[in-house]
């Protein structure tokens, strides 16, 4: 981190540290609207409830599909900057590590690397996240070697300021796949390295089982997976100036939730629940975070809730990749449903 952002980030942990909402809101909130997966216990437990990802095991709910199934067709479950479980209060936007998310069903991954000295660490804007881009190979090779059949969508994205680098992007991409010794043997058995005549296309699930597919949002010379902006069609409205905003945001994910069920089989449709207040620092003091955003407020219903209950309502029908913040057991329990319903 450079000198420069120190002064700007003490700024907003001290409006943070002041905010009136954080301070006195009762953790059990008795007074919220609608029902969720947060129940009152969880408030107590801290970080306004986990959600209980923890206790679902659903590590191979894949075997049951065709090979013939595209992800595209799918409904997944994503993690929004998938490693800030370790933030701070402002920048945390999952309760749970990556290990325990791919456990419970978590299929696709929001990894986002800042390049720095050659090496890409894990970041959510400035801040680092104690986590390495070694880390995250490591944990999805292990998971994928215990689980086969499975497969890992990984949405790779550059963050933060590249600084103190003698090579580009791609080149130190190139270094963790084909030199790295701590990579180079786990990507070469579970990095999905698209064909010669590869046209860009998003690969059936039977040619990606036991693979992660890097999903590209980065400018290459090199082929390393999809581009998914070719594919996509995403609601990802994630600007949220105050919680009384929040049936703003929720209306626009749920009208995405039905244009996907109506939509191609061939479209990637991706929903994100997440939403943070930017850098408003009169926001973040009266208390827009991505956590009170997912989870909500007393009075004031979270993502979370009315998305559970949206699925709930509605059955049947394709979800698309939904990106979560602190994404709930009956959310995940949910989404995976839709695959065989």
């Amino acid at each position: 981190m450079s000198d420069t952002t120190l002064p700007r980030r003490r700024t907003i942990l001290r409006a943070f540290a002041m905010s009136p909402m954080l301070l006195l809101a009762p953790m059990n909130p008795a007074g919220a609207t609608g029902s969720s997966s947060l129940g009152s216990s969880d408030f107590a437990a801290g970080s306004m409830g986990r959600g209980g990802l923890d206790t679902v095991s659903e590590p191979n709910w894949m075997r049951d599909l065709l090979d013939s199934a595209n992800p595209t067709e799918l409904s997944l479950v994503g993690t929004h900057d998938t490693m800030a479980y370790s933030a701070t209060l402002i920048g945390a936007t999952q309760d749970f590590d990556l290990a325990t998310q791919l456990r419970a069903g978590v299929r696709v991954l929001d990894i986002r690397t800042r390049h720095y000295r050659d090496a890409f660490t894990i970041h959510h804007g400035i801040e680092y996240l104690n986590a390495n881009y070694t880390d995250v190979v490591r944990t999805v090779s292990d998971f994928l070697r215990e689980n086969p059949s499975e497969t890992v969508l990984m949405f790779m994205q550059k963050a933060h300021t590249e600084v103190e680098n003698t090579r580009s992007y791609e080149d130190t991409l190139n270094w963790y796949i084909h030199e790295n010794p701590d990579t180079r043997d786990l990507l070469a058995e579970h990095l999905w390295t698209p064909p010669a005549d590869y046209d860009g296309a998003i690969p059936d699930l039977g040619e990606i089982r036991g693979r992660f597919v890097i999903m590209r949002s980065f400018d290459a010379t090199g082929v390393y997976g999809p581009n998914w902006r070719r594919y996509k069609d995403s609601q990802n409205d994630w600007i949220l100036p105050s919680l009384t905003e929040m049936d703003t945001k929720w209306e626009k994910v749920r009208t995405h939730f039905e244009r996907t069920a109506q939509g191609s089989n061939q479209t990637l449709f991706i929903n994100g629940l997440n939403a943070t207040s930017g850098e408003d620092l009169i926001a973040i003091a009266s208390g827009v975070l991505p956590m009170t955003i997912a989870k909500g407020v007393p009075g004031i219903e979270g993502i979370l809730a009315r998305t559970e209950e949206y699925l709930r309502d509605t059955g049947t029908g394709r979800t698309g990749i939904v990106m979560a913040d602190f994404p709930t057991a009956e959310l995940v329990e949910s989404v995976i449903a839709r695959n065989f319903s």
